[in-house]
Order: structure tokens, then sequence, then C-alpha cells
């Protein structure tokens, strides 16, 4: 893990608590990479705003094809393996956030609603 990385998702939790968010779902893989380091071709990332600074609330996800990598490069995380990530993260939160943020650039209509 960089430590940019964790900067950029403290620096994220910070503009998501502005706007009155208490989590993002990013499915963008350049996001993804941009704040996890992670590479793969399948990945889904929740943020929880108000995660500590153990970021135990802050999950990734990705397919079995990726389990050693993801551990490899994203080994601050807890990682989640599931084919349909986004989906699978937004219905595997234990605690879901009363208001989700997503990249609207990103998700259809159709996802959104689908989640």
């Amino acid at each position: 893990m960089s430590a940019d990385h964790a900067s950029r998702r403290r620096a994220l939790r910070a503009l998501l608590a502005e706007r009155d968010l208490d989590a993002l779902l990013v499915t963008d893989l350049l996001n993804i990479r941009y704040l996890t380091g992670f590479t793969g071709s399948n990945a889904a990332l929740v943020v929880a705003t108000d995660d500590d600074s153990d970021e135990s609330r802050t999950v990734i996800s990705t397919d079995g094809r990726y389990v050693t990598q993801v551990a490899a490069q994203v080994p601050d995380l807890r990682a989640d393996i599931a084919r349909a990530s986004a989906a699978h993260l937004v219905a595997a939160v234990t605690e879901p956030p009363a208001t989700w943020g997503f990249e609207s650039h990103v998700v259809t209509v159709d996802e959104r609603f689908r989640w």
C-alpha cells in the first residue's frame, strides 16, 4: 500500500462529509486504482465517510481471478470476492449508509435501480 492511497481516501472522506454523504460507491476502475492501487479489470470500492484510522468500513470487491492480486496490491483494506462487485458491496455492507454517493458519469440508471 502506498501512503498516497490512504491520504487520497482521507481527502475523499472530507469531500463526502462536506456533501453530507455517508459513503461513496466507486466503480470507475481508474478511480479505484487512484484510491487503492488495484489494477485488475473488475472491482468496486465503498469508501465510508466516517471510517476511522483502520478503515474497517472501507471495502474493495473483485472477482475470484484477483484474489492474490488484491491481497498484494491493497493489503490495507478488506477485500470481498464477488463477480458482481458493485451489487455485492451494496448488499453486503452490514450497516448500510443512509446516503450513498456514486459516480453518476459511470453508473447507468438501470444499474442504479438494480442496486
